[in-house]
């Protein structure tokens, strides 16, 4: 796989920019549905942990907090409203993972380097064949830094 000529590639520890691979309204769609997910996950895990953390803690006022503040609220509009919010939350990730399959899916980044022939790697090298194939049978090879 090889990139357009006129294309730049900057390598920043484990990112990879591709500057004209791609148009910027991509880049802030791309963005903004990142973030997107990004913020839902984090929403509701704050909400799991303090709702668990105040559970634990013996703060658990739900009846006075939820029920009789909302004096319309029966018990099934309150399950009701907590099925529609997993259910909004299923469909974000859902959408979310599936964006992302479709973003990352037909990357194949775990392939092995393609094979190289002890003739090519010795011209890379500078290297007699010979020496290369007493390499590939010692446990250890010495290489010097400044050859």
């Amino acid at each position: 796989m090889s990139l357009p000529e006129n294309s730049r590639v900057e390598w920043d520890e484990l990112v990879v920019r591709r500057g004209s691979r791609s148009t910027r309204p991509k880049r802030w769609f791309e963005t903004a549905v990142t973030l997107t997910g990004w913020l839902w996950v984090a929403a509701v895990a704050v909400q799991v942990l303090t709702s668990a953390l105040l559970w634990l803690l013996g703060w658990h006022k739900f009846h006075l907090y939820v029920l009789d503040l909302l004096p319309s609220a029966t018990p099934l509009g309150v399950l009701r409203m907590g099925v529609t919010v997993a259910a909004m939350s299923a469909a974000v990730f859902i959408g979310w993972a599936s964006y992302n399959r479709l973003r990352f899916g037909r990357l194949r980044r775990r392939r092995p380097p393609a094979p190289v022939s002890d003739a090519e790697l010795a011209e890379m090298l500078g290297v007699p064949v010979g020496e290369i194939e007493r390499w590939q049978r010692e446990k250890m090879v010495d290489w010097p830094a400044d050859r």
